[in-house]
């Protein structure tokens, strides 16, 4: 009976031991490295995601017309990153109901506009919106729009990236050698008079 007995007793299994303190501190450190690892990791891979273009935009200024007449609004718009940036939009929601790229070029003689889908800035260029070239067209304005206000307009880029700039509005004779404005950066610091995100 006892032999039978025995025949049937479980299988033994080794006991677990319990780490010892030094391994505890070692597995402990291996998992805390993997994390910092993971999260700097993660970092770099969400600071890539995000980056945005070094826009900088200067001398930001609206040609200002009588009679709630669309306005025109020009700038420099420059592009210190390694790569190109088109600019494929533009809003003033609180001011204009419609902000329009537009591009005048003469043709045969004759000047004529028309909308643009976007604006192309090379790498490490610029690319000048004034009087009889690229210019947003501001319509349809919701309120009094007065010469010496500034006008925050929109601009927004291929890629999801904006900057919003403070247009200075001017009389219907000014020129851009007459607009004052300090450089505005994409998703930079606002600066009084020239950019408010």
């Amino acid at each position: 009976m006892q032999n039978s007995m025995q025949g049937l007793s479980s299988p033994s299994y080794p006991l677990a031991q319990s780490p010892s303190p030094t391994r505890s501190r070692r597995v402990a450190l291996r998992c805390a490295c993997l994390g910092a690892a993971l999260m700097f990791g993660g970092g770099l891979a969400q600071q890539a995601l995000g980056a945005k273009p070094d826009v900088v935009v200067r001398d930001a200024w609206i040609r200002w017309l009588p009679a709630g007449l669309p306005a025109g609004g020009y700038m420099a718009l420059e592009n210190r990153s390694a790569r190109p940036v088109a600019l494929v939009n533009a809003d003033s929601p609180q001011h204009y109901s419609s902000v329009k790229l537009h591009e005048s070029a003469q043709k045969g003689g004759v000047m004529s506009m028309s909308e643009v889908d976007r604006v192309v800035v090379p790498a490490h260029s610029s690319v000048q919106f004034k009087p009889g070239g690229y210019h947003i067209m501001l319509l349809n304005a919701k309120h009094t729009i007065k010469p010496g206000q500034h006008v925050p307009v929109t601009l927004r880029f291929a890629d999801g990236s904006h900057v919003t700039a403070r247009f200075l509005v001017r009389k219907s004779d000014a020129s851009r050698d007459g607009a004052q404005g300090e450089p505005m950066h994409q998703g930079g610091p606002t600066h009084p008079g020239t950019q408010a995100d």
